[in-house]
């Protein structure tokens, strides 16, 4: 799969412990009408015990600039509280922090979690969009951090 390139998104929501947040590979989304979007979290996470746990998620799309912010939420040795650098991430609603900045931010609930194999893949309703600062995303592919490179053709998929 390292050759099929991914957008990053860093999940935030409000656990047990605390605010939380992990960096996700696997967040598309499902349905326009109605607003479905889902991502997928290994059950051997740290932090996959809060994750199911939440109701409601914020979905940040990062930045061609933003490889520390997805690296220090894929960090396995980070508590949730360390986490959340105040330098990065601020009070967003439902008491979930959001990020400073994005490239855009989905405001979500969730609706189902299925069985995935190793995974869980986490069902959400999207109830609001808030659209970032104006920028390219950063994509994952063949284990590296890569910026979205030149506008090649309009195409309606």
């Amino acid at each position: 799969m390292r050759h099929v390139p991914t957008v990053v998104t860093v999940v935030t929501f409000d656990a047990k412990e605390g605010p939380c947040g992990i960096t996700i590979g696997s967040f598309v989304s499902l349905s326009l009408d109605p607003p479905l979007i889902c991502f997928n979290i290994n059950k051997d996470s740290s932090i996959y015990a809060e994750a199911i746990q939440a109701e409601r998620f914020l979905v940040h799309v990062l930045m061609d600039d933003q490889a520390d912010v997805s690296d220090r939420f894929a960090d396995p040795t980070l508590s949730c509280r360390e986490q959340l650098n105040r330098n990065w991430t601020e009070d967003g609603p439902h008491n979930i922090p959001t990020l400073k900045q994005y490239l855009v931010r989905f405001d979500c609930r969730r609706t189902q979690i299925y069985d995935g194999g190793d995974h869980s893949i986490f069902l959400a309703c999207v109830e609001g969009i808030t659209e970032g600062e104006p920028a390219r995303p950063i994509v994952y592919h063949q284990r590296a951090y890569h910026a979205v490179g030149d506008h090649m053709a309009d195409r309606s998929i």
